[in-house]
């Protein structure tokens, strides 16, 4: 195994590449009583255009494909639900499927070998029949749904709608009654053996452990299952430029007030996994400095009750897709996403006091240090880090070099050309 350590925060951690082709990243944190692992495939909602392992022509697969298979490998197969084995030893297991990937997850406070072995075993024996494929679907259209009634899933994919005119992170994760109806036994293996492959997968455990024993139970464990040859991955993706899809949409539902979101979307362009990571740290603390709760802006916005304790604020800037998005409830959503276009044109064109930058880069700093405290946090970052192509503690180096020149360049991205708003104003009734 590797080691790579940090002085900054007095960490370690181990990562270990198997004769397979899977990567294996151990971060002991004897203080700790719980162990958090994930085993992570790099295939999302996103992935529905590739080159199947076994063929020679891109193939377009059903929206929601990658979340239904999430969900039957929980299936044994003899019918029983691999959550029921986690269970018996006290383990709490999990699953999620995003646009950039699929993770599947437990935490314990005991049996860690058990429950690492059932994990490795589940997502790695897959068993996909007609019937239960066809049960599932039953389950998964309720599921869709009741995403239709959820505002919050709405507004953000209604968004999202807005923002992008052919970009995979349009659709919803779980994909349309209609999609998934398309979904056959076929397809979930054909999908399984090309993105489930050892090599394009991750497995990070972080919590109280003995790493020398924990990776020869991984290496047994992997040893004694074969693999076909891995052949990368052709995957389709439509990268945009700045132009919007929808400028305003609306809907209703049944909300006692108005929920708004408002985004400005990032053109696409080329960049390394390094630069890609210092531009979200530009990105995010110079929206800190107008939108934190220490900001002027901020205080402003709340004393003239533009804003509320509802309103948040995000950056995704990912390899294939990349926006920022506020929301808020409020009973005056117009007034919101005026105030936030006369602010986003504020922040391309102003400068940046060099001493708020140096107390907002500290604090940025800070707060990543203090999450070092969640073993769910330190997993799941890793394992983003992994599949973006980077080093886990280069979050941190990444801040300590960020310039104030960096943050000035980043004002380029905040363009109101680029704006879309969506609003869920309530029924009427």
């Amino acid at each position: 195994m590797i080691e790579y350590k940090n002085d900054k925060i007095q960490e370690k951690y181990y990562v270990e590449v198997l004769e397979n082709g899977l990567t294996v990243y151990l971060y002991p944190k004897k203080d700790f009583y719980k162990t958090y692992a994930i085993f992570s495939t790099k295939y999302g909602s996103q992935d529905i255009e590739f080159t199947p392992i076994d063929l020679e022509n891109s193939i377009n697969t059903p929206e929601g494909i990658a979340h239904f298979l999430e969900h039957k490998l929980f299936e044994n197969e003899d019918g029983t639900d691999a959550s029921t084995l986690f269970a018996k030893t006290g383990a709490d297991v999990n699953a999620f499927t995003t646009a950039n990937q699929t993770a599947y997850l437990f935490s314990a406070t005991n049996s860690i070998n058990d429950n690492i072995e059932l994990l490795l075993d589940f997502v790695q024996e897959p068993c996909f029949k007609k019937a239960s494929i066809d049960k599932e679907r039953g389950i998964i259209e309720q599921e869709l749904l009741m995403y239709l009634d959820q505002p919050q899933s709405v507004l953000y994919f209604g968004l999202l709608k807005s923002l992008y005119k052919k970009n995979n992170v349009r659709n919803e994760i779980g994909g349309s009654v209609e999609s998934i109806k398309q979904i056959n036994e076929e397809l979930l293996y054909q999908c399984y053996h090309t993105f489930y492959h050892p090599k394009n997968m991750v497995f990070c455990v972080v919590g109280n452990f003995d790493k020398d024993e924990l990776i020869e139970l991984i290496k047994s464990n992997q040893s004694r299952k074969t693999f076909g040859e891995f052949k990368p991955i052709t995957r389709k993706y439509y990268l945009e430029d700045e132009e919007v899809n929808e400028k305003h949409q609306f809907t209703e539902m049944d909300v006692s007030i108005p929920k708004v979101t408002v985004g400005v979307k990032i053109p696409y362009e080329k960049l390394t996994p390094y630069e890609i990571l210092k531009k979200t740290i530009a990105i995010e603390i110079l929206t800190d400095l107008y939108f934190d709760e220490s900001a002027d802006v901020y205080e402003k916005l709340m004393n003239s009750r533009v804003i509320n304790n509802s309103f948040e604020y995000d950056v995704y800037f990912e390899e294939t897709y990349r926006h920022i998005i506020f929301n808020l409830d409020t009973k005056n959503p117009e007034k919101f996403v005026e105030s936030i276009t006369k602010i986003v044109n504020k922040i391309s064109k102003q400068d940046i006091d060099v001493e708020q930058f140096e107390i907002m880069k500290k604090l940025y700093q800070a707060r990543n240090i203090k999450r070092f405290n969640s073993l769910e946090y330190i997993a799941n970052l890793m394992v983003e880090f992994h599949q973006n192509d980077l080093a886990f503690f280069d979050l941190l180096k990444s801040v300590d070099e960020l310039t104030i020149d960096d943050v000035l360049e980043a004002r380029k991205y905040f363009s109101t050309n680029a704006m879309s708003s969506f609003t869920i104003y309530p029924s009427k009734k």
